[in-house]
């Protein structure tokens, strides 16, 4: 009877085993990407251009807490300006953070193709510092995102991405044009979208990633 509790606690061990090897991945990621920002609207539709051309940039630090739940904090660049000439336009530079959701995985994607293809899905939110070209003025603009992610997993520390994400802009004051929308300053809501390509650079000592193992 005295050695109920250690096998008891033998018994613990083994059972709780599987449960810490599935920890035995590396969670983090370094993310970089470069592409399309593309101006829906707000902005004169008289204007010969509309303000979309590869101009974005991305930055960003994703975080798994599980194979299929991580959050991601960001920054982002898009420039919008007409072409040519680039006298008219606005610049985004945005600090934001996502909730990261590993729809490959959940649907077996990863399990179909071996661990060579996954996608991510991520909905995004943020504050956008709106520089209008030639003017020293800016204003806060707050950002959501929706965006999907496809992974091709090259190594075990690379995996090349591309992105697509439409965002939805809160209170703009100033259209993508660099133009005030109203004489008496009152705010309206737009849309963009961005189109990128990047690549992943998968951090910690572990040999794999939770987005594949």
């Amino acid at each position: 009877m005295k050695q109920t509790p250690k096998l008891s606690l033998l018994l613990l061990f083994f059972c709780t085993m599987p449960l810490f090897s599935q920890f035995n991945v590396n969670n983090m990621s370094v993310e970089a990407g470069y592409g399309y920002c593309g101006a829906i609207e707000p902005y004169y539709k008289g204007y010969k251009s509309n303000f979309s051309s590869m101009n974005h940039f991305n930055l960003g630090i994703r975080y798994m807490f599980t194979e299929t739940i991580g959050a991601k904090v960001s920054y982002k660049l898009d420039h919008f300006v007409n072409d040519p000439g680039g006298d008219l336009g606005i610049t985004y530079n945005t600090l934001g953070v996502s909730g990261v959701y590993n729809i490959g995985k959940q649907l077996g994607l990863t399990y179909w193709t071996r661990d060579r293809v996954g996608v991510n899905a991520h909905v995004d939110a943020g504050v956008a510092f709106a520089y209008m070209i030639g003017q020293t003025d800016y204003e806060r603009v707050g950002v959501v995102g929706f965006g999907i992610t496809p992974m091709l997993n090259i190594s075990n520390k690379f995996a090349l991405t591309a992105d697509f994400t439409h965002n939805i802009t809160t209170k703009q004051h100033y259209g993508f044009d660099g133009q005030l929308l109203n004489e008496d300053y009152k705010p309206t809501s737009g849309s963009f979208y961005n189109f990128s390509f990047g690549l992943i650079y998968y951090l910690g000592e572990n040999r794999y990633h939770s987005d594949w193992y």
